[in-house]
């Protein structure tokens, strides 16, 4: 996870003031609040403080308060600063009332301590208390360590329950101000209430139960993502494509192939959805035709343009493509089950800006091609899918098998407590792969055998019946194009992906095998047979397309996470998240 971002209160308290309206009645200026705020923290600076001035006897004795807050506090202060106040009398007498009214509300907060019991105590009062605490929400790029220092704490040394006690010079900006406190009792304890004294100079105090300042925190700490730079990009307005609309329609037009835009468009991640009305007379099969000459003419990577259901749609690149951070798929992730573990694979974002996912357990999906040329994605959406494994899993519910030739892709994982066994991470051609098929293959069969003896039909059932956990088997092989290479080992290859994907699903066994090289040489229809559900990344060319997919459009994906997901005969496309290197190091030595 990436460092935290620091955040001052008192910048989110600015943010606030902003944003809202001015105050009714403008206070001193910003020196004498901080004269007013050093002298209240040094008049609070402890029990030994007043009991300097007070006898325990005489509590309310605020004309003796008043005036040693004047003479050892106030006073120099203000002679301190004597030429940048020379102006300001009738605010100096403000902020001096403003002292005597809090004085007097010492001397009663004191009296009362007393009543209570709590006098003795030396810790149900602390002045100027600093505090500290780091903040992670969903759809966050990094977490926020937000600080401060709260004007006075006050703890009931009976119960432990906490008040955040704020203090303010003049009318001040209410929203700001309790804004300010609540972001204090958030840094705190959460259960604990605030309260918002007002001296101006008369004193006004507000009290705010914990129970109401939970959703205003949400909103604050909202706020505080925006000025961190780490919240998502607030999703962007339909009406902010529309030239790029009326430029589609032109550029159509030019061939003569008249059409209009059937309602607004559809925004996704890295894409613009525009869903297209075609002219009377005007065929179909020509728009589509057409699309690499509208790329051209747009100045953008040629659109996709396809029959989707019973509507012409075109996917046009955004110019402002957003990355999806790893972390949208993970606070997606289900919590780990200690039984039945979980079989989603994320895919990524979709138009609509949802995460998508399939299951492995499904029997429509039970095994996965991963296709897609150098650049397009391919080996970084791996790792993110297993990162969402390891994160939806624990040891006891899923193992994995690694068949890595590029040495990189999944190094950091050696050792990890998610291997099947500790070779599981196979590096061709210092092992054999087929070793570990084969092994895969005995590991099936000997599960089917514990099945049957307790009259289950699959995992699931096993599970069910005994209530243990079994782990979910999944066995990637980054790049098998250099296993069929080879004729010697290419019918070896088929003969074990075939054996295993025509029952392995049952046995909690599954296969995710990727190629740069979707060509019919390296993907045969054996193979192709034998792995139902397919995620596509940009091809090198619409025949690879069809390879991968049954369908032309891959070769004209954006590369960088683009891609096209293909599960009985239709097809969705996805941005899948990019998971960093601090993630993935986070995550798989973690794990």
């Amino acid at each position: 996870m990436p460092p935290a971002v620091e955040l001052t209160v008192s910048e989110l308290r600015e943010a606030l003031r902003q944003a809202g309206p001015e105050a009714a009645t403008p206070g001193p200026t910003a020196l004498l609040g901080r004269i007013f705020h050093e002298t209240v923290a040094s008049l609070l600076a402890g029990p030994q403080a007043w009991d300097a001035v007070l006898d325990r006897d005489s509590l309310d004795d605020v004309a003796t308060l008043i005036r040693h807050a004047y003479e050892r506090h106030l006073g120099p202060r203000l002679a301190a600063h004597e030429a940048d106040l020379q102006d300001r009398g009738s605010e100096v007498v403000f902020t001096w009332e403003a002292v005597k009214s809090f004085c007097a509300w010492l001397s009663r907060l004191l009296e009362a301590a007393r009543e209570q019991g709590w006098f003795e105590s030396r810790r149900w009062l602390v002045s100027e208390q600093r505090l500290a605490r780091e903040f992670h929400r969903p759809g966050w790029r990094a977490p926020i360590r937000l600080v401060g220092r709260a004007d006075c704490v006050l703890r009931d040394p009976g119960s432990g329950r906490l008040l955040v006690v704020e203090f303010k010079l003049g009318a001040g900006t209410e929203e700001a101000d309790l804004g300010q406190a609540a972001l204090y009792q958030l840094l705190l304890d959460a259960s604990g209430d605030v309260a918002l004294v007002r001296f101006r100079p008369e004193v006004v105090e507000q009290h705010v139960a914990a129970r109401d300042l939970q959703q205003a925190q949400e909103h604050l700490l909202e706020l505080a993502a925006r000025l961190a730079g780490v919240a998502a990009p607030a999703p962007p307005s339909p009406q902010a494509y529309d030239e790029l609309g009326k430029k589609l329609i032109r550029a159509l037009e030019s061939y003569g192939l008249k059409a209009s835009l059937a309602g607004p468009p559809v925004i996704g991640p890295s894409i613009v959805r525009f869903a297209l009305q075609p002219g009377r007379g005007v065929i179909v099969k020509r728009i589509v035709a057409r699309a690499e000459d509208v790329g051209v003419q747009l100045g953008i990577t040629a659109p996709l343009i396809q029959v989707e259901g019973k509507r012409l749609v075109a996917d046009l690149e955004r110019p402002d493509r957003e990355v999806v951070p790893f972390s949208r798929i993970e606070e997606a992730l289900p919590r780990p089950d200690p039984l039945e573990g979980s079989a989603l694979v994320p895919l990524g974002v979709d138009l609509d800006n949802r995460v998508g996912a399939f299951s492995l357990a499904d029997p429509d999906s039970p095994h996965l091609l991963v296709a897609g040329t150098t650049g397009s994605g391919k080996t970084e959406w791996l790792r993110s899918a297993v990162a969402a494994l390891l994160l939806s899993n624990t040891p006891e519910t899923l193992r994995l098998v690694l068949i890595d030739p590029k040495y990189s892709s999944f190094q950091e994982l050696a050792g990890s407590p998610y291997l099947w066994h500790p070779q599981a991470l196979v590096y061709p051609p210092e092992r054999d792969p087929a070793e570990e098929l084969d092994r895969l293959i005995e590991e099936m069969e000997a599960r089917f055998e514990r099945f049957r003896e307790g009259g289950d039909t699959d995992l699931a059932g096993w599970r069910a019946r005994t209530g243990r956990p079994l782990a979910r088997l999944v066995a990637i092989v980054d790049e098998f194009g250099d296993l069929m290479a080879d004729r010697r080992t290419a019918r070896a290859f088929e003969d074990r992906v075939a054996r295993l994907g025509a029952k392995a699903r049952a046995a909690g066994i599954h296969l995710v095998l990727a190629t740069q090289h979707p060509d019919a040489k390296t993907l045969t229809g054996r193979l192709r047979a034998n792995l139902p559900a397919r995620v596509s990344f940009r091809t090198a060319s619409w025949q690879e397309s069809m390879v991968a997919l049954k369908a032309r459009g891959a070769e004209r994906l954006l590369g960088k996470g683009d891609l096209l997901f293909s599960l009985k005969g239709t097809l969705r496309r996805y941005q899948a998240a990019l998971l960093s290197e601090e993630e993935r190091r986070r995550i798989f030595r973690g794990a």
